[in-house]
């Protein structure tokens, strides 16, 4: 296995065990869902923000470090091009709620399988023009948005009318 496999799944165990089995990881998931909500419950709203920005900032220099180890070069101008794109590409189709609150890890590393997946699609396939890769991943993102937003809608009425 190469070595950006194991800090994956060491990362994603990690991630997976402050989300699901500490107080913190409650308070993050209470935060994202309504952070007014959160700090009329008691939580240090300010303090949990913090947190995430740390532990986000943290993730992306090991993103970059590994990056920069993968391609052996490290220019600014050259790299890191609409990732942002595909990382909400991963976690819409993971199952993340864009309005937050919502999400597994587990679901985030499929969404990333399938964004990888759309990706090599593209490139391999000839009728495709790879000038428009980003539109179609902007349309996955499209469509995972209204899917959601649809699916909640419906489970809503189903709760109403029972």
């Amino acid at each position: 296995l190469p070595v950006p496999v194991l800090i994956l799944a060491l990362v994603a165990t990690m991630a997976a065990i402050l989300l699901n089995k500490t107080i913190y990881g409650r308070y993050l998931l209470a935060l994202g869902n309504n952070e007014e909500a959160a700090r009329f419950s008691g939580i240090n709203t300010n303090r949990m923000t913090t947190l995430a920005y740390v532990i986000c900032s943290l993730l992306a220099g090991l993103g970059g470090l590994l990056f920069v180890l993968d391609t052996n070069s490290a220019q600014p101008v050259d790299f890191g091009n609409f990732y942002e794109l595909f990382a909400i590409a991963a976690a819409v189709l993971g199952g993340c709620n864009l309005r937050g609150g919502s999400g597994t890890i587990i679901g985030v590393i499929i969404g990333t399988a399938l964004i990888q997946l759309l990706r090599n699609m593209i490139t391999l396939v000839d009728e495709i023009p790879q000038n428009i890769e980003y539109a179609v991943i902007g349309a996955v993102i499209l469509a995972g948005a209204l899917g959601d937003e649809i699916a909640k809608r419906v489970i809503a009425a189903r709760r109403g009318a029972a």
